[in-house]
């Protein structure tokens, strides 16, 4: 033990882990999000044509038969 070569310390020497190198940053090749749109944008049925006329009717139409029959069933009331 008296042969081991102990380097000699330095007077400014802490006993301090080494400081952590932060990772490399790796670029990914994927797309930009989509701008956001706002929730009246989604829905705007009657604006659109003749086709979404029709939808937004039958709808309105299946939405009033719903309400018929929730009421014979007791279900809601007015």
């Amino acid at each position: 033990m008296d042969d081991e070569f102990i380097p000699p310390t330095q007077p400014f020497g802490a006993l301090v882990p080494p400081p952590k190198i932060p990772g490399t940053a790796v670029a990914a090749a994927t797309p930009s999000p989509q701008p956001q749109r706002s929730p009246g944008e989604r829905f705007r049925l009657r604006s659109r044509g003749s086709l979404w006329r029709l939808v937004d009717r039958t709808l309105d139409a299946v939405d009033e038969v719903a309400d018929q029959i929730a009421l014979g069933l007791g279900l809601r009331q007015r």
